[in-house]
Order: C-alpha cells, then structure tokens, then sequence
C-alpha cells in the first residue's frame, strides 16, 4: 500500500472551491493523510502525470458555464492533443463540483474535468459530486454526503493507523505570526502589484438614476495611468476590481477583536507552507492593512468559519451553538440564522462576544476578499486610456436591522475623485465580431453595459448594423445611458427599441418588444447572419428572451425552433453574459 497522502487540487472564483478544499483538507488530516491543497494553476502540471496518491479535485464554474481563473492554465495543459491516451493511467481521482442548476452550464467544469481524467486513464475513486446553490442547504446538500461516501472508500483502501483526531482538536494554524519591535516605515503594506494590473484614477462617479429611483446605478470612469504601456481590451471584456474594507469598518472590528491597541504595530508571518499565503501579501505588515487589504470581514461566514470559531469560544452555549452549525443536522439553522439574512462576520462576532480569533489563526478563520469583474463600457478604440465602469450599487433589505450593502459598491461609492487603484482586464464570455456582421443585443438593466462597449466600438468602424433591445422601469427613472444611445440612433448608427416596464397599466419586458420584432429580427438572422447577445440578471429574463426568439423563429416557419437557437448557441451566433 502507498503512502497516506492525498493532493486537493481546486479551482475557485470567488473563494468557495477553495474554502472546500481547505475544508477536505482538515478531514483528510484528522483520518492521517499527508496533505497538500493548492490550486490547479499552483501545482506541477507534469507531476500530476507520476502522482501515485489520490487526487481529489474541487472546482466551481464562473460566467457561463466557464473554468475558474485559476483553473484555466491546468485545464489549457490536459487539453493538449499531444497527451498519450494512457497518460494518467495510474491516477486514482474525485472531482467535485460547485455550480447553480439555475444556470444552464450547471457545473461544466467540473463534468468536463471529470470526463477528460477518464479520457486519459484516470480512475474514479467515487462518482462525480455535484453541489448545488439552488439546493435548500446549498452547496452542503451535495457536499456532506459526497465526503462520507468519499471517505468510506479512502479508507478502506488506506485503513487507519490510528483512531480518527476527535472534532474537539484544533487544528494547527497555517501561520506563525508575531509581533516584531521595530519601527513601522513607509515601505510596510506596500506590495508589488499582482501581474497583469494597472494604475488607474479615478476621474468620474456620478448617479445615473433619478435621485427618487430606488436602484442607484452609478457610472465611473477611470482614467489609465499614462507611465505604463497602455492595455488593449476587447468590446466586451471585464475590470476586474479588489475592493478594500472602509477604514469605518475596519476601526470597528479591530476594537471589536480587541485588537485596537496593536492594529498598528509591526508584525511577521511566516507561512508554514508557502502556497497558502498570495505572494502579494506582505511578510511584513500590520492588522490594520490585512484586515483593510485581505480578509473579508463583511462576508456572509461560511461553514468553515463556524468550525473554526468553535475552537477558540470560552463559553459553553456559544461552542455548542457553533457545534450545531458544523454538523449536517444543522445546516437548516445556519441558513436561516446567517445566509437567508446575510448577517455578516462582524455582526456574528458580535452576537458570540466570547468567542474571539488567536492572532496566529486569522488566516484559517477569516476569508479573503474576492476580486469583483465589472463588464466595461467604453472601447479602447475610441477611448484607449479611459475605463467606463456601469455598477449597480448593492443595497438591500433583508430582517436585519442594517441594510445589506456590497463590500466593492461601498468602497466605489465612497472613493475620492483623484484616487489610484489597480485594475486588470479579463475576458468576458461575449465575443464581436470583427466584420459588418449585425448585431442584436438584448441588454434590461446593467445588462447594456458590455453593449455600450459594443456600439461605441463598431460605430467607431463606421458600422451601423447594431440593434439594441433595451428595458428597465421608467424612462424617466432608470434609462441608463440615454444621452449617448440617443446620439447614435440620431446619427443611423443604432435601431433602439426600449420597454419601460412600469410607464403604463401593463407591464411591458424586452421579450415582448422582440415578439414585435419579429419580421426584421428574422431577416436578420436568416438572411444576415446577425449574432444574438443577451445580458443582465440571470433570474427568468434569459430564459423568457430565449423563449421569445423560439416563437419568432417558429413564426417564419421552422419546424423545431428550440433545435434553430440550441444551434446558434453551439455556432456562437446566440451569447449570454447573466448574472445573479
């Protein structure tokens, strides 16, 4: 028999596939394995090919049915044509999962992954999981019987040398952390910028909506440093943003922690395994700049964060409430007490006064901040040192006390004019074409912000086949982007067909607008080869706009009109880019 080891390999977006990488992880040690978790892009990519221990992959899905960026590397290397057959012969492998059924694409990385492992030899160890968001305990409802079937497997193959480490065992801390007695200087905090980011200013932020509307929409430009080569993004393409916490906010969880009198003295970490700590983070640096600049302390606290605070409680009812939200049995409480409502980590602090976070086990308990990618609305053709950002600013009411507010909307909100932040670029899901070629874009909301990228663009190549279905509320109220649309319709470069829905007795959606349509969206289509885009809120619009070009093409005559769309999809001739 091998060696107990076990290598847990994820590839995450937002930090949930790695928050249950990490969560495998510490099973996994508890049974005695050796274990190593990294992400997919992290590892040796040729030593996956001589792995003789078990690999268990955790992957979620971004965009429309995509790979997770740091996932996108590994999978480009398994792809490769040049790959015997046999290749991973002597892998034995589990893939899990984490998706939304609500989305077409449900899970498609990890039913990809999982497929091409088998391709080249591999061998499941168990069947492939599939977590679910749409699930009523979310992506637990998969997870929690998946590992016990995953772990019976293990085992038998691997018997235990010695009885399993109780849960009551903490484990131990990724990091050794210490304060240091020296002088803080100006080169503390600093970091060297993640590859491929750019400085940018900020130079507009303005309120697109009528003050009385009840949505805020807020458009921010943002002006490209000039000492740096200037980047080249595509129609289409996303900024992708690293927001920090409010120095408000901050200063209220440091005291909170009691952790205010030593938020700015100097401390160093030291990483027991190098992998688990960004290369970016500095080893040097101070509580107050990490709690700014890294952990998210407004999240809604996963499962994992429970687990942890239960080991570090002084009082008895908090630890066996904490107890209660890590096992199965009570994950219907942990959603109605924290993820229906979204109470955030700072306010479930403050309802467990008496369980607090050791300082050298803040990079276990804590989650780091997720990037935020926000679909660009200018070209680069025409404006190649300025970013125009179109954001919804997230605000809303759920039964607590506060409103829920979005950690990088806030941090947008209150940002100075004149501020530098760093900025990357990362590829949307939709694609222009580069010819003459018609488009039909079908864009309610902030759906039309890629779009407006799209128009500025081909208008500047003398283009003027674009035709823009756009929605929202009022017209009045939330027309976003009316000036500028109504510049290009003047000048015969866009056909704009709107629904106000709530400006008559009846409301009226962009599904019903492109049913009126039909006979030119038709022409189009049939005989222009026209491309198809639809974006915004992934709720039912996508779904009822599919259904409305169904019924238009089935109006002119096709027998199977859902096969007609299904095969546009496959061409790329019918794009989503939607979103919850």
């Amino acid at each position: 028999m091998s060696e107990r080891r076990l290598l847990i390999l994820y590839g995450s977006q937002t930090g949930y596939a790695k928050d249950t990488a990490y969560r495998i992880g510490r099973q996994a040690w508890r049974r005695h394995f050796s274990v190593s978790v990294q992400s997919m892009d992290q590892v040796d990519k040729w030593s996956i090919f001589t792995t003789t221990y078990p690999v268990i992959f955790v992957c979620s899905t971004t965009g429309q049915g995509e790979e997770p960026d740091n996932m996108k590397k590994f999978w480009r290397f398994i792809l490769r044509k040049t790959i015997p057959y046999d290749a991973l012969s002597g892998l034995n492998y589990a893939v899990f999962g984490l998706g939304d059924s609500s989305y077409q694409k449900f899970n498609f990385p990890a039913k990809r992954l999982s497929r091409r492992l088998q391709q080249l030899g591999g061998t499941p160890i168990v069947d492939r999981g599939d977590g679910d968001d749409q699930h009523y305990l979310g992506l637990d409802g998969a997870l929690d019987p998946w590992l016990e079937n995953l772990w019976t497997v293990l085992l038998d193959q691997y018997p235990l040398p010695k009885p399993i480490v109780p849960e009551s065992v903490a484990p131990d801390p990724s990091c050794d952390i210490d304060y240091i007695d020296e002088q803080i200087d100006a080169s503390v905090g600093k970091t060297e910028l993640i590859p491929g980011t750019h400085l940018a200013r900020l130079v507009k932020s303005d309120r697109m909506t009528a003050p009385d509307h009840f949505q805020d929409v807020h458009l921010f430009e943002f002006e490209l440093d000039d000492s740096t080569q200037t980047p080249q993004w595509s129609p289409g393409d996303c900024a992708v943003l690293r927001p920090e916490n409010l120095d408000s906010d901050v200063n209220d969880f440091l005291q909170q922690m009691h952790w205010t009198e030593h938020a700015d003295k100097l401390l160093q970490i030291k990483p027991r395994d190098e992998s688990i700590i960004p290369k970016w983070i500095p080893r040097c640096t101070t509580l107050r700049w990490l709690f700014t600049n890294y952990f998210d302390i407004m999240a809604v606290p996963r499962r994992s964060f429970f687990e942890m605070l239960y080991y570090f409680s002084s009082s008895e009812n908090e630890k066996e409430r904490l107890h209660e939200f890590t096992t199965s049995e009570g994950q219907d409480e942990l959603q109605t007490y924290c993820m229906r409502p979204r109470r955030t980590i700072v306010e479930v602090l403050d309802d467990l006064p008496c369980s607090r976070v050791p300082l050298e086990y803040i990079f276990d308990v804590f989650p780091e901040i997720a990037d935020r990618s926000f679909s660009i609305s200018s070209a680069s053709a025409v404006t190649p040192h300025r970013v125009d950002l179109t954001v919804a600013i997230v605000n809303y009411k759920t039964l607590m006390q506060k409103p829920r507010v979005g950690v990088c909307t806030k941090w947008l909100l209150n940002m100075e004019l004149g501020r530098t932040v760093g900025l990357r670029f990362a590829k949307g899901t939709m694609k222009l074409p580069a010819g003459p070629t018609p488009i039909i874009m079908v864009g309610p909301g902030t759906g039309i912000a890629a779009f407006m990228a799209f128009i500025d663009d081909r208008v500047s190549r003398n283009i003027s086949a674009n035709y823009l279905f756009f929605g929202c509320r009022n017209e009045h109220g939330d027309f976003l982007h009316q000036e500028q649309l109504q510049k290009w319709v003047s000048c015969d470069k866009l056909q704009l067909f709107c629904a106000f829905s709530r400006d008559q007795e009846n409301t009226i959606y962009v599904q019903q607008r492109v049913r009126e349509q039909g006979d030119l969206l038709w022409s189009l289509i049939s005989e222009q080869d026209a491309i198809v885009y639809v974006s915004g809120n992934a709720n039912r619009m996508p779904d009822d706009v599919r259904q409305a070009f169904t019924d238009v093409i089935a109006d002119h005559g096709v027998d199977d009109a859902a096969a007609y769309v299904q095969a546009m999809v496959k061409t790329g001739r019918y794009q989503e880019e939607c979103w919850y």
